[in-house]
């Protein structure tokens, strides 16, 4: 008997059996996946587990954006790298690169990173594993090697910023629609022209679009994008309240660390209001009722990312020889981008 569920804010997941899943997806569409080891995967209380963790951690969950989850941006990597012809190991490695988000995502790094740590998930990805069935399943379906549990190891999955991977892609055109700043038809013309190369299997394989004005609507649109949302100083600022109070909380040992790769965003802040003292309470109630603060009276935090694009372009009928980044086909987009850059950084405290 078939079951559907809804994934997050763009997409469902209907099962038909343990061998066949149905992804629809409001940007990618349909796709029917019947691959043993994906269907096993997708339909795994580890991956499911993120289909409650907001991308956006604390603002969505307060309500100031729209409740994009960790699980609906792992099928949409995952349905990026197969659109151009990856390996199943490269679609296992995107489905998985986010496996061991915690809880309220990126402000647990607010709460417990260690200085030259990075983010906290990814520091302790490997402590997560050990506690998931995951390396089982990927030997069972004959990838024991566990390779495609390092997203770093297949490009095109994960590529350094500001160049295009699955992850920084998928995650940029979700937030795109939601937060208007492309269309869904401008969105899904990005997907439908997007391709590898020189090939998928390639070792120095990129994903590269073909239309410099479409992918410079799309430059234009992260950079949009980040300013509104991932570097706002007044999301900032919530991300650094709400994890102060679980720093002191899982320092204080009313909250354990374990708890947050069990917990949905809902269940972990209920869990939080619980183990609250008075003080914190008073604060976590200030965070659920008060508006967003004023961004002009605030300064961007140290570790705060500034976000910026410069995707790689491979000219339809050109005779070059390799993709160039669109900084290069179109000079006035290196300006540009280094032009917000600086105006962000200089807001910075």
């Amino acid at each position: 008997m078939s079951s559907q569920i809804n994934t997050g804010f763009l997409q469902t997941l209907e099962t038909i059996n343990d061998k066949q899943v149905i992804i629809r997806d409001k940007i990618y569409g349909e796709h029917t996946i019947t691959e043993p080891v994906l269907s096993h995967l997708l339909q795994s209380p580890e991956l499911l587990r993120l289909s409650g963790v907001c991308q956006h951690g604390i603002t969505a969950l307060l309500g100031f954006g729209p409740r994009v989850t960790r699980y609906e941006h792992s099928v949409g990597a995952f349905l990026l790298v197969r659109k151009v012809g990856a390996s199943v190991e490269e679609q296992i490695a995107a489905l998985l690169h986010d496996i061991s988000h915690t809880s309220l995502s990126h402000v647990v790094d607010y709460a417990l990173s260690k200085p030259g740590e990075g983010s906290y998930h990814e520091f302790h990805k490997a402590r997560y594993l050990k506690t998931s069935q995951l390396p089982q399943i990927l030997t069972q379906y004959g990838f024991g090697d566990l390779k495609a549990l390092d997203e770093e190891l297949f490009p095109l999955v994960e590529m350094p910023a500001p160049q295009l991977c699955a992850d920084r892609l998928d995650y940029s055109l979700r937030d795109a629609v939601v937060f208007n700043k492309l269309s869904l038809e401008e969105v899904q013309r990005v997907y439908e022209t997007l391709k590898a190369a020189p090939s998928p299997d390639a070792p120095n394989r990129l994903l590269v679009l073909d239309d410099p004005q479409l992918a410079l609507a799309y430059a234009r649109a992260y950079l949009a994008t980040d300013q509104d949302v991932w570097s706002n100083r007044a999301h900032a600022n919530l991300y650094l309240r709400t994890g102060s109070i679980i720093r002191e909380l899982v320092e204080s040992g009313r909250v354990k660390e374990e708890v947050l790769w069990i917990l949905s965003d809902d269940d972990f802040w209920a869990l939080l209001r619980e183990k609250a003292t008075p003080d914190i309470l008073r604060e976590l109630e200030r965070l659920e009722t008060e508006s967003l603060p004023d961004e002009k009276q605030l300064r961007l935090p140290r570790g705060t990312k500034i976000r910026t694009i410069d995707p790689e372009i491979c000219l339809v009928g050109s005779s070059q020889d390799k993709p160039l980044p669109l900084s290069v086909v179109l000079p006035e987009w290196g300006l540009e981008r280094q032009q917000y850059i600086d105006s962000r950084e200089s807001t910075r405290e």
